[in-house]
């Protein structure tokens, strides 16, 4: 068996979406060589501000509606063993994906089948670390409306959003999320060290109670190998 980890790091000014608060990390409690000697041990305890929207993550129904559910009411088995299938969407900076990207995606990688997690490698995950990853690929409504009538299970993309950054609305957030219930998963990385299109993956969310979105430590598992 062959785990591969598809999900960021997370730390202090780790890449974050313009409408996210830099992400602050310090300790509270710092290890010293001299503590050590002196206790024979050391302590090293770190602190955390930051957004459920930031790194590798889900967004949750209750993101984008009130009567949403949230991410702790999800079942732990929809995260176990999901059969996930990535298409390949290559984008430029804020390129569109099409209901004909997705078809001419499936050509190559296979087709959707109800209960997919499918993810879009528009190949901006390539960018994670650099400035232009804020210029994110994202759905059109009619491609998010595709998805969503196929009854796929998650949709995830590589990029901090399935939206487009430049404009208030949000179609494709509504379509899956409010209008849909289904779960989406942002920021994933490492693509390029998949094997195949098709797969299982585990992608159990943090437990926010009443939480909007997650993060995840998304990975995929290519069982011969």
């Amino acid at each position: 068996m062959k785990l591969i980890d598809l999900s960021t790091d997370f730390y202090g000014g780790m890449p974050k979406p313009p409408s996210a608060p830099e992400v602050v990390m310090k300790y509270a409690i710092t290890q010293s060589e001299k503590e050590e000697k002196e206790k024979g041990y050391s302590n090293k305890l770190e602190q955390f501000t930051i957004t459920t929207h930031v790194g590798t993550h889900f967004d949750a129904p209750s993101h984008f509606t009130a009567g949403g559910k949230n991410i702790d009411e999800f079942p732990l088995e929809m995260f176990y063993r999901v059969p996930t299938l990535v298409l390949h969407t290559e984008k430029e900076e804020y390129g569109e994906i099409t209901v004909s990207d997705l078809e001419a995606a499936q050509r190559q990688g296979g087709s959707i089948q109800a209960g997919d997690f499918v993810i879009l490698n528009t190949g901006f995950y390539r960018f994670y670390q650099e400035e232009k990853y804020v210029r994110t690929p994202y759905l059109s409504w009619e491609a998010a409306d595709y998805l969503a009538c196929r009854n796929v299970s998650m949709v995830g993309i590589d990029s901090f959003t399935v939206d487009d950054v430049r404009r208030k609305e949000k179609p494709a957030h509504v379509r899956l999320l409010k209008e849909a219930g289904i779960l989406i998963v942002e920021c994933i990385v490492n693509l390029d060290k998949l094997s195949a299109d098709r797969f299982f993956s585990c992608c159990f969310p943090i437990k926010v109670q009443n939480g909007s979105g997650g993060f995840t430590r998304l990975t995929a598992i290519f069982e011969e190998e």
